[in-house]
């Protein structure tokens, strides 16, 4: 078996736009990559922290991430937002957007598991829709400490 470095597209989470830079990769004898997530957990922990800190609107399956990551069904996201479960479907399929206090909430619920907090205008100000959606970065050369790529200004 040989080890390589690679950047991966991580789309089984569900999330589109995650790259782990630097995944160390095996390649078996016939040649055939051998992709491994070591850590997963703390690699969806941090996954979450990069969506409730983004700057910008959250988006249909980065709520769809965050509720399965917090184990609540549509149902239990629907009574801690306030809204019918019917409403979390629509948002999560991109059918209509998502609520800004809704995502509010969501967001602080993420961040306050974390020990993170910040101030509701600034999380309000962060629920704006933006018309790019810049990828997730995560170096992922030590899956025993996942860590987020600044983005780009």
């Amino acid at each position: 078996m040989k080890r390589v470095n690679i950047d991966y597209r991580y789309d089984e989470c569900g999330l589109d736009n995650v790259i782990l830079k630097d995944l160390t990769v095996l390649t078996d004898d016939d040649g055939e990559d051998v992709i491994t997530i070591p850590n997963v957990g703390l690699l969806h922990h941090v996954l979450m922290m990069e969506i409730a800190a983004k700057e910008s609107g959250m988006q249909p399956n980065e709520l769809r991430f965050v509720r399965t990551e917090f184990g609540l069904t549509q149902a239990e996201l629907a009574a801690l937002v306030g809204r019918d479960v019917q409403t979390i479907g629509r948002w999560e399929r991109g059918e209509n957007p998502i609520d800004k206090a809704a995502e509010i909430v969501v967001r602080a619920k993420v961040l306050e598991t974390t020990g993170h907090m910040l101030k509701m205008e600034e999380l309000a100000r962060r629920t704006l829709a933006s018309a790019s959606q810049p990828p997730f970065v995560i170096d992922a050369s030590d899956p025993d400490h996942y860590k987020p790529i600044p983005r780009a200004a």
